[in-house]
This record gives C-alpha cells, sequence and structure tokens, in this order.
C-alpha cells in the first residue's frame, strides 16, 4: 500500500489533478523508483537544449497583421535579440534555451514590480519549452519549477525581501533541505536518483507555505465550526514587498488561500496610497507590494475547468481572481501536427507562435490584450493562421 505524506493524502487530488501527470503532486519517492519517470528526468536536458545545435539565421519580416509587424525568429544561438515593432515597443523572441527564459523572466518580472503591478502570474513549461503542463510526472515538474524559479530569483533586487510560499510544508521542506535525508512516513529513505537538491537553502528572503492540509480542513469541518487557519495567521506582509506563489495548482484550496494573501496585500497599498496622499509631495512614495503565482495554471480556473456546481461559494471568487492578473511571463504550447505557442514577455504583446522546420518559429498574430482562455487562442485563432 502506498502511503502518501499526510500533506498530499488529503489535498492530493482531492479535488481533481494537480500539477503534473495525475495523481498527487509529489508521489513517495520510495515507490516513484518503480517508474520510469527516472528517464523522463534524464531527458529533460536533451529537450530544452535541442535548439543549440542550430545554425543563427537572420530574421525574416511578414505581413502585417492586426497593425503588429511580424516577425520570423530562428531559435539556436542562445542569445535575446530585440527588434522593434510598429509602436514603437520592444519584442523580445521566443526564447531559445532556458538561460534566455530565465533573463527574459527575471527582466520582466523586475519591469512589472518598477511598473506598480500588484498581481502577476508567471507560466511556462519547467520540462522543456516545447511541452505542455502533465506531460511530466508531477512529481518531477514541481522539482523542476524551483529550480528554474530559483534562478529567476537569483538576480533580482532586495533579496531579502522576497518572501516565497511553496504550496504546503512538504514543498516548503523539499525546497529547504532538498530529498536527501528526508524519509517517507514509513522512515524508508528514497532512492538516489530522486533525491533533490536544497534549493533554498541559501535564500536570504523569508519561506513559508500556503496551505497545511489535513482531514479536518478537507472534510470542511473546520468552516462549520470556525477554526479554519489562512495563509495570513502565518504571514507577515510587513515583512517583504513582494510575494512569490509556487505552483499552487495542486487544489483550489492553495489558490484560495493566495487570493486570501492577495486581499490582505491589496489593502495594505491601499492604506499607505492612503497615507502618502495626506503627506508632503516632496516625500518619497514607496512601491507597492505585489503578488507573483509561478506555475498556477490558473487557466483551469478562467476556462470553467471546473463544473460551475462544484464548491460554488468558492468558485465564483477564485474565477474573478484569476482573470485579475497580469501576465508578466507566459508560454503554453499547443500541440498536433501544426504545432504553435503562445508567449507573453511584460511589457511586450502577446504573440501566437508556428513551429516550423528546423526548429524555426513564426510569430503569426499579436495582440496588446490578453487572450479570455486558452481555449479561445485554439479554437479562433490558430484555425486562422496555419
Amino acid at each position: 500500500m502506498v502511503v502518501l505524506p499526510p500533506s498530499r493524502a488529503f489535498a492530493g487530488r482531492f479535488f481533481g489533478g494537480g500539477g503534473g501527470g495525475g495523481g498527487g503532486r509529489r508521489k513517495r519517492r520510495s515507490d516513484a523508483a518503480d517508474d520510469d519517470d527516472d528517464e523522463k528526468s534524464s531527458t529533460i536536458n536533451r529537450r530544452s537544449n535541442t535548439n543549440n545545435n542550430n545554425n543563427n539565421k537572420s530574421n525574416n519580416n511578414f505581413s502585417e497583421r492586426k497593425k503588429k509587424k511580424t516577425t520570423r525568429i530562428f531559435a539556436g544561438s542562445g542569445r535575446t535579440t530585440i527588434s522593434k515593432n510598429t509602436n514603437g515597443g520592444r519584442q523580445y523572441p521566443f526564447p531559445a534555451d532556458y538561460d534566455v527564459m530565465v533573463q527574459q523572466a527575471r527582466q520582466a518580472l523586475q519591469k512589472a514590480r518598477e511598473d506598480g503591478v500588484d498581481l502577476g502570474e508567471i507560466q511556462f513549461p519547467p520540462g522543456g519549452l516545447d511541452l505542455a503542463p502533465g506531460d511530466l510526472e508531477g512529481n518531477v515538474e514541481c522539482t523542476l519549477t524551483a529550480t528554474v524559479l530559483r534562478k529567476i530569483l537569483r538576480g533580482m533586487k532586495e533579496e531579502e525581501k522576497i518572501t516565497v510560499l511553496f504550496p504546503d510544508p512538504t514543498e516548503l521542506k523539499l525546497a529547504k533541505r532538498g530529498q536527501t535525508g528526508m524519509c517517507a512516513p514509513d522512515g524508508v529513505a528514497p532512492p538516489e536518483v530522486f533525491q533533490t537538491d536544497p534549493l533554498f537553502e541559501d535564500w536570504r528572503g523569508e519561506l513559508n507555505y500556503l496551505d497545511d492540509p489535513n482531514a479536518f480542513s478537507v472534510s470542511g469541518l473546520d468552516k462549520i465550526f470556525g477554526k479554519s487557519a489562512t495563509v495570513n495567521d502565518r504571514v507577515d506582509i510587513n515583512e517583504g514587498n513582494m510575494f512569490v506563489c509556487a505552483y499552487p495548482s495542486g487544489n483550489i484550496a492553495e489558490l484560495t488561500q493566495t487570493r486570501l494573501l492577495y486581499e490582505n496585500i491589496r489593502e495594505e497599498n491601499e492604506s499607505k496610497k492612503s497615507k502618502e496622499s495626506d503627506a508632503p509631495a516632496s516625500k518619497t512614495k514607496t512601491k507597492k507590494k505585489s503578488l507573483v503565482v509561478v506555475n498556477g495554471e490558473l487557466d483551469r480556473t478562467r476556462s470553467n475547468y471546473y463544473p460551475w456546481f462544484w464548491n460554488k461559494n468558492e468558485m465564483e471568487p477564485l474565477r474573478e481572481f484569476s482573470q485579475s492578473f497580469e501576465g508578466i511571463y507566459f508560454i503554453h504550447n499547443f500541440k498536433g501536427t501544426n504545432p504553435a505557442v503562445l508567449f507573453r514577455c511584460y511589457p511586450d504583446d502577446w504573440r501566437v507562435f508556428r513551429r516550423r522546420p528546423n526548429d524555426a518559429v513564426e510569430c503569426v498574430w499579436s495582440s496588446s490584450t490578453r487572450p479570455k482562455s486558452l481555449k479561445e487562442i485554439a479554437l479562433d485563432v490558430l484555425p486562422k493562421f496555419p
């Protein structure tokens, strides 16, 4: 009998699927050794670096669509190039590899912070730039997301003022201590192939978690008896300026806690704004506190992935909440015989690239406004631009 860690036994996909390939977010490592996920892990770097063997090619211009210049970009150099668009802005190319992606995401996050964006989203495929969520086992996707997130945050300003929140205590322990030396509930140590590094061991800011699911909370008894604890009971927002929620995609409870944290942050921002309006004009204004969700798979909530009758009182606020995010950095792949990818690097436009032979990508559509959902791109945009 497989015994999941307590935090995943109850939250474990009680709400229909985790942040990866089904089942719980984290399998018990000793049981996972019987799977072939080690083969998936060994191919991750090869998938993300396949573009490095291509020859460098120059950009070709294509016809104007929606009054925006479309550009054909050939991946392979691993170097970030910037091309001008017709409205005087900057357009970043689709990243050739993860090194470029990390650099772009960090720049976009810093720019959004400077512009006062207080609620942002970063979404990317952790196992390969041509993959989609769920292509890898959830255990692997979580580890890879944390690895890339650590690289993005490593170059951020005021690291000590950034609070990183993981979904639950188990994920927090993995981030701080790694998998080495951590045993399953039955005391069995994990196999070496599934051991992970303590990615946030040297983190200078605060580390915390969003939700601590148990039988009392999952059953709803905590709400009936008024004993439910929230993330705001654990996190002091006065200790940080930016709050990064790592992959809160396991169940709606994690996203609910994210929303509660943001409401607290928004109230604090409004309070500071009110005080500054009464202060002398010469006084330096402080930046807004902000919240950023990384790989939260928010489109599932935006697009009614959950049935309308499922936890209606919780889902309606969450749908409204998920629609208010600014896309800071976004990559989503559409597979098939004619694959495509939706890409956005703040403050650029939202763009759709078609994947062409020889690992080339061609921009076929762009818009200054965010698509309503991925379904809109799949049904309305892609058929028009083969």
